[in-house]
C-alpha cells in the first residue's frame, strides 16, 4: 500500500513539473522576445502526441500591416514547433522555418483583411508559447 501512494504522489510531481515547462516561464520568454512591438495576442500551444495537423488556431489580421510572431518553445521538445499561417483559400503566407532551419521569430506583412489559420506542428507532442505583435501599420502609399 505504501509503494502505491509513493507512486501516486510520484506521478503527480512528474506532471506539475511537465505543465511548469509550458506555463508563465514560456510566456515571459516570448514576451521578452517581443521587444518594443505593440502586443495584440498570445497563444498557448499544446501539440498532442501523433497529432499529423499539429494545433490550430484562428487569428483576424489587417491589411496593410506588419506583424511578429515569437514563439518560445518548451525544454522537453523534441525538437522546435514550427509555425504557418494560411489565409482563408489554404495560402501560406508567413512561416518560421526557412532551409532546414526553425527560427524563434519571424515577420510577415498582411495584404488582406480576413481571417486567418495558424498551424503549429512539430514531430511528436509539445508545447510552447506565441505572441503575435505589431511592427507597423502601412498607409496604401507606404506599402512595400
Amino acid at each position: 500500500m505504501k509503494n502505491i501512494i509513493l507512486t501516486v504522489i510520484a506521478l503527480f510531481g512528474l506532471a506539475s513539473i511537465a505543465s511548469a515547462q509550458c506555463g508563465d516561464d514560456l510566456m515571459k520568454k516570448a514576451l521578452g522576445a517581443m521587444g518594443g512591438y505593440q502586443y495584440i495576442k498570445d497563444f498557448d500551444i499544446k501539440v498532442p502526441a501523433g497529432a499529423a495537423d499539429g494545433a490550430t488556431f484562428s487569428i483576424v489580421l489587417n491589411s496593410r500591416t506588419h506583424y511578429q510572431i515569437n514563439v518560445a518553445n518548451g525544454a522537453s521538445n523534441p525538437e522546435h514547433v514550427t509555425i504557418k499561417i494560411f489565409d482563408a483559400s489554404g495560402k501560406l503566407i508567413g512561416i518560421n522555418a526557412s532551409n532546414g532551419k526553425v527560427f524563434d521569430t519571424f515577420q510577415f506583412i498582411c495584404g488582406k483583411t480576413g481571417a486567418y489559420k495558424l498551424q503549429v506542428t512539430c514531430s511528436g507532442e509539445a508545447c510552447a508559447r506565441a505572441v503575435l505583435s505589431l511592427v507597423k501599420q502601412y498607409t496604401e502609399a507606404e506599402m512595400p
